[in-house]
């Protein structure tokens, strides 16, 4: 079912207002739940707003006439006391969801990278972290080089990405012919990726994604990604949409001051 169906049957719910079920397509409505969610977190989201409190153990109850309609679906992870659902929006594809969940992904989309399979890991599991943005990217890492054309290939050639940078590595330094001849044939087959560097060195610090639903934050550079110890974090538009619009408008001001990367 896709989205438009979806949000045209809880347009119907969202007349009846105050109970449980207007609650929840008022958010599928409003996009704070336009994504996997365990019970935890959607009954947090419930209770945020007016109405009697919600207890996470009376949520599946409650949601019995969504999920008949398939405005939410839900999956079950796990057994006995490991035992977790899982609720999202009912045009999301429920495989995905599964596949997701049980990949390694962490249930609150967090991924960590040992630093050990530096190789493998960018291959099997960033990929699973792009799956779950949607719309143009914006991205930003202070550093790039030769790991940067790796990492970007990842995001595809059916949407516009930004990738917004300030200081190229040490060793492309060192042989800039290389890296020229690289970037050439990156730009010829990737006509999608626009890449850019920032006037101000050290002026760019965290590594970010900006996408419509999301903003993931990196904790190692892109382009040496899982080389190290590190973190990715995915934060759904739920947790960072009072900040969000404003990080927007910092990164189109520097990508104006900023010239495409020679």
């Amino acid at each position: 079912m896709n989205k438009n169906v979806v949000l045209q049957k809880a347009e119907k719910v969202i007349k009846n207002k105050g109970s449980f079920a207007y609650r929840v397509c008022k958010l599928l409505k409003e996009e704070d739940f336009n994504d996997c969610l365990a019970s935890q977190e959607l009954t947090g989201l419930l209770n945020d707003g007016a109405g009697k409190k919600i207890k996470v153990n009376n949520l599946t109850a409650s949601m019995n006439s969504l999920l008949a309609e398939d405005i939410v679906k839900v999956k079950i992870i796990g057994k006995g006391r490991n035992k977790r659902k899982f609720w999202f929006p009912g045009w999301l594809d429920k495989k995905k969801i599964g596949d997701n969940l049980t990949s390694g992904l962490g249930s609150d989309h967090t991924m960590f990278f040992t630093g050990v399979n530096s190789w493998t890991v960018p291959n099997k599991n960033f990929p699973k972290i792009i799956s779950l943005l949607k719309g143009n990217l914006d991205v930003v890492d202070p550093f790039y080089g030769h790991g940067t054309f790796y990492v970007l290939e990842k995001f595809g050639k059916n949407r516009k990405i930004r990738f917004l940078t300030c200081i190229l590595g040490n060793d492309e330094q060192k042989n800039l012919s290389k890296f020229s001849i690289g970037l050439k044939r990156f730009r010829k087959e990737f006509k999608n990726i626009d890449m850019r560097k920032y006037p101000k060195p050290y002026g760019l610090h965290d590594r970010y994604i900006i996408a419509d639903n999301a903003l993931v934050v990196i904790g190692h550079g892109i382009k040496d990604l899982a080389n190290k110890e590190s973190f990715i974090i995915y934060m759904p538009n739920n947790l960072v949409k009072g900040f969000l619009p404003n990080l927007r408008k910092i990164f189109n001001l520097r990508w104006k001051k900023s010239s495409n990367i020679k």
